[in-house]
């Protein structure tokens, strides 16, 4: 090659590489583009269920897995009025967050309540926009409607759990509940009480028939113009428990 020749070609490559260098120069220069905004997950409902008992109550609706809800159980050994106006003290405090509770439910039992008691703390809840799952005498009633085809008739709170406990090691040995300490819900226990009642039409799952057992029973009650208190043995965990399904996955 020409020294001519050679001098061109370097020029025109120098000339190229400050084309370059000026071409990145100016595109840092310029403004960059808006970054997209992350998608908003939007918050599931949030369903705050306060509870008379601080074990059985609270891992029993633990366990439910919703989908299209979230469940906030907690425990407090207050009596009925008390646990009433606790709901209401957390309910108010969750208003100014940006995802309040859509529904506050108390769970209570009746057991040795007075009457009085027990009718004020209901009306209270009601009045004040609270929804109500009670049970009389013991909410271990809903749970042997898994199980027992029970009328609704008086049983005590000691040989609801004992009758329990028999159905449930009848059921399945393996699985174990202790109505005289602790009385957890563990999650083979669980599992039990949503599995498919071997008697029921259509393979319906124990739950299913414990809501139509717990529901006849509180409107023949309801019919017979009986007051809450006097209604031995019944339920209206039920109700909370027909939400919760409304948030169950669908198979």
């Amino acid at each position: 090659m020409k020294m001519q020749d050679k001098r061109a070609a370097e020029q025109q490559q120098r000339a190229e590489h400050r084309a370059r260098i000026q071409a990145d120069k100016a595109r840092r220069q310029q403004p960059r583009p808006l970054a997209r905004a992350a998608p908003v997950r939007e918050e599931n409902p949030v369903l705050l269920i306060l509870c008379q008992g601080t074990v059985t109550e609270v891992e029993y609706f633990n366990h439910f897995e919703l989908a299209t809800a979230d469940i906030k159980a907690l425990g407090r050994a207050y009596d009925p009025e008390k646990l009433v106006q606790h709901a209401l003290d957390l309910r108010e405090a969750a208003r100014p967050t940006k995802n309040p509770y859509q529904q506050v439910w108390c769970v209570f039992d009746k057991d040795d309540t007075g009457p009085g008691n027990f009718h004020a703390a209901i009306q209270r809840a009601e009045a004040q926009g609270l929804r109500v799952a009670y049970s009389n005498q013991a909410f271990e009633y809903w749970l042997l409607l898994h199980f027992d085809p029970h009328p609704g008739g008086g049983m005590s709170r000691e040989l609801c759990g004992q009758r329990l406990e028999e159905l449930i090691t009848a059921v399945d040995p393996h699985v174990r509940y202790h109505s005289t300490k602790g009385k957890h819900i563990s999650r083979a226990l669980f599992d039990l009480l949503e599995a498919a009642d071997p008697g029921a039409a259509g393979q319906l799952p124990r739950r299913k028939v414990a809501v139509g057992r717990a529901r006849a029973i509180a409107e023949r009650w309801a019919a017979q113009g009986i007051e809450p208190a006097y209604r031995e043995s019944t339920t209206e965990v039920y109700r909370l428990v027909q939400v919760l399904q409304q948030h169950l996955p669908a198979h």
